[in-house]
Order: structure tokens, then sequence, then C-alpha cells
């Protein structure tokens, strides 16, 4: 016998002639020691071999006997075979393991528990987590400390591992450690089981073709959302949102809880969202149905929404795009379109000193005035890749502009008091105001 199999017979005799373990518990304080076998075949032929090897030494000391005592009281048969042949008594009871108590003789009755909830959900892929009771994990912890244990096994591990392969078995579905599709969460002290699925999430472009809806949800200033008489009692300052209209449809479809949207900025919620669309990813948090038919609901969203918002190039996507969406956002550059009035008449050869002064120009912007009750006080640095205008009169301009992401395209009109540097207003030296802004052109290459 090699050093590693003696010392562990040492160890689990010196444990055995205290306690009473069942064979996952004992086999789980060597679970480190080698690899092929699970903790209750490893127990048992721990237990085994000590019977082999004690059986005919009862008479040396009575230490011999209660290990082997204690072992057929796990209810191990050749413990309890054996000691009846030396003519020792056995109490017929079994009983309980002193650490989990025989919790592991209830995998099958967790395992309904678990299949019963389970029941109308859609997934592919699952993960079992538990909530172990703090008696318990107290119990293994103090037979560790006392016997110098170093090499065992969790028992929350053990017990969702066993309980994942049940699962497996009956439903064919396939454990995943990294993103699984549901979590199966199982409270041992409550025997209650709760599920979390994983957010479902789709990527898409959307156009906004009104003037007067947010992109998300804007909860009412009097009551912050909780509904008062200002806003009806919806809890909303505006009745509805880009992403309200775009999200109901497939809230319905998937039968999720909520759902959060990410898009790449926002435009104001009088400017229109024209051209290829603003990319979007629409984040719907616990789904019970995930496959879904992406063009179909395209559709629905398009017929339900019509005049107002309109999505288009909508895939699947993940919880990692969406980081890459808002970092990219900063970065991409975005053309406007926007009408524009001025103070005082201006000449051609004053407009065109307008376009040589912002064209790849980099715009020192405060945080506009208008939004600085709901955002921080931050000074920015923004570039102005390329700016055209059409002189409609000696007062009224239509300019494109292609800016940076995150470029306040009415303030580099306004001057906003001169939080922004260089202006309209500025170089013109007269006020100039944006009368219509619409977003044209998100400069973005969609996800593959």
């Amino acid at each position: 016998m090699d050093l590693k199999k003696q010392l562990m017979l040492e160890v689990a005799q010196r444990i055995l002639a205290e306690k009473i373990l069942c064979d996952h518990c004992l086999g789980r304080q060597f679970a480190l020691l080698g690899y092929g076998l699970s903790n209750k075949k490893r127990g048992e032929i721990i237990k085994n071999a000590l019977v082999l090897q004690l059986i005919d030494k009862l008479a040396e000391n009575e230490t011999n006997l209660r290990v082997l005592t204690n072992i057929a009281l796990s209810g191990n048969r050749l413990a309890r075979e054996s000691l009846e042949r030396k003519n020792q008594p056995v109490p017929e009871r079994k009983e309980n393991c002193t650490i989990c108590k025989d919790l592991f003789t209830k995998l099958d009755f967790y395992t309904k528990k678990v299949l019963d909830k389970l029941e109308g959900e859609e997934y592919t892929t699952f993960l079992v987590g538990a909530k172990i009771t703090p008696e318990l994990m107290e119990r293994e912890d103090n037979l560790r400390a006392k016997y110098q244990i170093t090499t065992g096994e969790s028992i929350k591990s053990e017990f969702t591992r066993e309980l994942g392969k049940r699962i497996m078995s009956v439903t064919g579905k396939e454990p995943n450690f990294d993103q699984p599709e549901i979590t199966i969460l199982v409270d041992l002290q409550q025997e209650k089981i709760t599920l979390q699925r994983r957010s479902l999430f789709i990527y898409g472009r959307y156009n906004k073709y009104i003037r007067t809806i947010p992109q998300t949800k804007w909860p009412c200033y009097e009551c912050n959302g909780k509904g008062c008489k200002s806003c009806n009692f919806t809890g909303k300052r505006y009745q509805e949102s880009v992403e309200e209209l775009i999200a109901a449809p497939v809230l319905k479809i998937t039968k999720g809880t909520c759902t959060r949207f990410h898009g790449a900025g926002r435009e104001d919620i009088d400017a229109l969202m024209l051209g290829s669309g603003r990319p979007f990813i629409l984040e719907i948090r616990e789904p019970k149905v995930r496959t879904i038919d992406l063009k179909k609901i395209e559709r629905v969203i398009n017929r339900k929404a019509r005049k107002k918002v309109a999505v288009s190039r909508l895939a699947f996507s993940s919880k990692k795009q969406v980081q890459t969406l808002k970092q990219q956002a900063e970065q991409s550059q975005k053309t406007y379109r926007a009408k524009i009035e001025l103070e005082k008449p201006k000449t051609p050869n004053e407009i065109r000193q307008v376009v040589e002064t912002l064209k790849n120009a980099v715009i020192e912007q405060a945080t506009p005035s208008r939004v600085l009750h709901r955002r921080a006080n931050l000074n920015r640095r923004k570039k102005v890749f390329d700016i055209t205008i059409k002189q409609l009169d000696p007062i009224h301009l239509l300019a494109e502009i292609t800016g940076q992401g995150g470029l306040y395209i009415k303030e580099l009109i306004s001057g906003d008091g001169g939080r922004t540097k260089p202006s309209f207003s500025s170089i013109l030296e007269c006020e100039a105001r944006c009368t219509e802004l619409d977003v044209i052109k998100i400069h973005y290459k969609d996800f593959k």
C-alpha cells in the first residue's frame, strides 16, 4: 500500500472511531487525493478496506470495534455481516451521518422539486447552486480542523454536482459553468427552489420618426415613477418611449419580467433618428422563452409602432457586446442635419468662416446647462470631422455636421453661454439657435 493510501486510512480510522459518516461525507474528505471516483464510491471503498483490515483485530483494542460498529451503523453491509460473523451485536437501526444528517439520501427528493420547477421553462444549459445551512458548514469545518484534513472538497460542490448529474440525466440538458441559460438555486434550510434565468440580448437598429418621445422610459419628476396626478398615475413623464415600443412585443413573446435598453448614444426627444438607424441592444430579463423568430418580431414591432419607430437588423447578442456597444458609441462618428436661425443676417463669407473654423476642430465642451440637473458637470473634448452649411436666407441655415460620439450639436450651435467653444454663435458673433435637429447617420459597424 502506498504512503498516500495508508495515511488516508489512518485518518479515516481516527474519524470513524468517533463519528458516523455516510459514504459521501467520508469520501469527500479525501477528494483531492485522486480522481475518477465519486465521493460516495471513495467513501465506500475506504470503509470496506477498514473492515477487512480490522475485522480480525477486534481483540487488540476497543477502538477497532468502535470503528467497525460506526461503519455498520452508517449502513455498510460488509461491516454488519462481518461483525455478525464474529458474534458482535450491531443495532438494527441506521444512524444519521454526523456531518450532513443524511442530506444525500434526499437527492431524489430535490431532483423532483427542481424538475417540477423547471416545468414549462425553455433552456438548453443550466447550473445548480445551493445555499448550505451554517450549521452544516460548521460541522464539516470542525471535523477538518480536528483531524487536520486539507484534502477535502466542499459539501456544496458535491451536492450541486450530484444534483446536476440527476437533472442532466432526466432532462438531457447540459450544465454550463460560464453562462448557463438558467441557474437553479436550492435553499436547503427552506427546502425551496428558485430559478434565475440569464438575460436574453437582442441587437438591432432603430429609427425614430416623431419628435415627442424619449429613447428610454422617463420617470415623472413629481413622483419619481410612483404615480401621481401630474402623470395621470402612470409614473411616467412621457407615455411612450422608443424602448417601450420595441420592448412590449418582445416581452410578450419571451414572457420576460422587464427590459433594459442599451443604446449607442441617444438623440434628444425632439430629434429624429433617420438613415440606417441607431444601434441598440435590448436586454430581456428572466425570459421563459428563448427560441424566438426575430424576423417575425421585427415585423410585429414595425406594424405596432408604425410612423413612430421602426427596427431593423435584429440579431441575438450578448452581455459582452453591450460593453462594446457603449465603448464604440463614444468613438464612432455621427452625422446630424440641423436647421439654424441666426439673431442677425450674415453674409455667405461669414458663413464660410464657420465651416473653415469648425471643420476638423476639437471642441471644448462642458456639460450642457440644460442637462446639468441630471448629469455631472464635466469638461470634454470632442472633434468635428466635417461640416457643410447651406444658407437658405440671411438668417436661416441648413447644416450637416459629422462629429465624434458625445458631441452636443445644439450647444455647438448656440455656444451655451460660453460653455462650448468654439461655436456658431462665437464665430458669427451673434446668437445662433438650432430650431430642428435630425440624426441622419451613425457610422457604426454591426456585430457579426
